[in-house]
């Protein structure tokens, strides 16, 4: 009986021990650490190692560690890296309808878009089917973004003639070659170098991008404000590591991600003013069209739009119903972020 019963404790002993391991996971993102989405991941990460009891640790690698832009999708899918921040534009092609989120002039700010595009329905129905690999943690979006250049103020649509402008993604090269310009696509670690080097003539980012996470103030002189699109990223986990933990820490993970829409959505959007600030403290002038050429520039941007969509459907997916979706809740969630104020301004 007592032979039985000790054995009973070590059993009990060694299940208590096997719960109470530590589980280290790794995160990956592709920008430097003190930009503020990085810092949310730091807080995030902090906040669920602390709610686990010590049952979860995280290494975080900032800054491009692991590898350029475009390779952080599949570091996740592949187990290089448990988590990852991927920013769509960097594999173009590959999340054909989450681009939609990525049109022109769909939404007016990152909070806005964000809580259409992190919708629980829209990502089940059309957005996650599409990110095969890795389990979706969240999908969210930046700020609208500028046209910034270093070879003279765009004012007109004629000024975009001649210039090579580095795009996002395929949505905006697309729209940047309907506005006259040249896309020069190449990773935006590289945009700095090529700005001063002249190699490139500008670019379409947006505020907190340009003043914060690649430093490009000094290597431009002049940015024409027109909240122009927005950018979409995913926060992906690899299947496998999710997986592999205890069902309590995969319920506290989803948790974690399950109403963050509006905090991230903001998180960004508090970039825009201080992003806005530090480059005019670095001699950037900031422009603005006249109603005439913004509304060629929104035109453009339509036409851009209807056509990308148009190839979806014609490819057999649900393009058009998509845009219509998003663009009915970009209505129901309504103008908040400051890009809503300032393009109602324009």
């Amino acid at each position: 009986m007592w032979k039985t019963a000790a054995a009973f404790a070590a059993v009990l002993t060694m299940a208590g021990a096997a719960s109470a391991e530590t589980t280290t996971l790794k995160i990956a993102t592709f920008v430097t650490g003190k930009h503020a989405m990085s810092q949310w991941i730091d807080k995030w990460a902090a906040d669920l190692a602390a709610r686990s009891g010590g049952r979860l640790e995280f290494e975080i690698l900032h800054g491009a560690q692991m590898g350029p832009p475009p390779k952080y999708y599949d570091i996740a899918s592949s187990g290089q890296a448990d988590i990852v921040w991927h920013l769509h534009g960097a594999t173009p092609g590959r999340f054909e309808l989450t681009e939609v989120s990525n049109m022109p002039f769909l939404f007016c700010s990152a909070e806005q878009a964000t809580r259409v595009i992190n919708d629980p329905a829209i990502r089940a129905k059309y957005l996650d089917p599409e990110h095969r690999g890795v389990k979706v943690l969240a999908v969210f979006m930046h700020p609208p973004g500028q046209i910034m250049s270093n070879s003279g103020p765009v004012t007109k649509l004629d000024d975009m003639k001649g210039k090579g402008i580095r795009p996002v993604s395929a949505a905006v090269a697309r729209f940047i070659e309907a506005m006259g310009g040249t896309p020069v696509g190449l990773p935006p670690t590289e945009m700095a170098e090529a700005l001063q080097k002249g190699t490139l003539q500008g670019t379409m980012i947006d505020y907190g991008g340009a003043a914060y996470a690649y430093q490009l103030g000094p290597h431009l002189t002049d940015i024409t404000e027109v909240y122009a699109y927005a950018s979409s990223f995913v926060l992906a986990m690899n299947p496998d590591s999710f997986a592999k933990l205890p069902a309590d820490i995969q319920a506290m993970i989803d948790e974690s991600v399950a109403d963050v829409s509006a905090e991230i959505g903001q998180v960004w959007d508090g970039l825009d003013a201080t992003g806005k600030a530090k480059l005019q403290g670095e001699g950037v002038t900031i422009h603005q069209l006249s109603p005439e050429e913004f509304a060629k520039v929104e035109a453009l941007g339509t036409a851009v739009t209807e056509d990308y969509v148009a190839g979806l459907d014609k490819a057999g997916k649900p393009g058009s119903e998509l845009l219509a979706v998003m663009r009915q809740m970009a209505v129901e969630v309504g103008p908040v972020g400051p890009g809503c104020a300032a393009r109602a301004g324009s």
